[in-house]
């Protein structure tokens, strides 16, 4: 559970998608007073969007919200197979690791995921999701520790 220091709770579910979303139009920032995440779409340009834009970008209570980097993503999935599903099946392992090869990686490696067998499905979505609510904790502390450092400076 993350919490602002002001007791309020961060969206977290939507700091997920925030995390997730590779998007480059997409724009997500929390809120470091509510904990609310915020949404904004370069396809969206309605008046609301619009205001929305201009009150993030006159406020300091927005913060960014960083998307999960594609080579930790990468790794994640090198990691998973090799801790995860290399010491129990060496075949499953091999498939997944060839998937790995070249441009198009994550989708070749969802295909032959769903192909080695569902238990490994399970696994990895359990695994990766494992990986993600650290990121989004290690990500949370660093914006704690700027609410914190700007407070100081008031």
């Amino acid at each position: 559970m993350l919490q602002l220091p002001n007791g309020k709770q961060v969206d977290e579910t939507m700091l997920e998608a925030a995390m997730e979303d590779a998007s480059l139009e997409h724009k997500y920032f929390l809120h470091t007073q509510t904990g609310e995440v915020v949404f904004l779409s370069e396809y969206d340009d309605s008046d609301e969007s619009k205001k929305l834009a201009e009150e993030i970008d006159e406020s300091s209570q927005y913060v960014p919200i960083e998307r999960i980097p594609t080579h930790v993503a990468y790794q994640w999935m090198e990691d998973f197979v090799e801790n995860t599903v290399a010491p129990r099946d060496e075949q499953a392992a091999k498939k997944l690791s060839i998937a790995l090869r070249g441009k198009g990686a994550f989708r070749r490696f969802k295909d032959v995921l769903h192909r080695v067998g569902d238990v490994w499905v399970q696994e990895w979505y359990h695994w990766r999701d494992i990986q993600l609510k650290e990121a989004m904790r290690v990500w949370f502390e660093s914006v704690l520790e700027e609410i914190v450092d700007e407070k100081s400076l008031h």
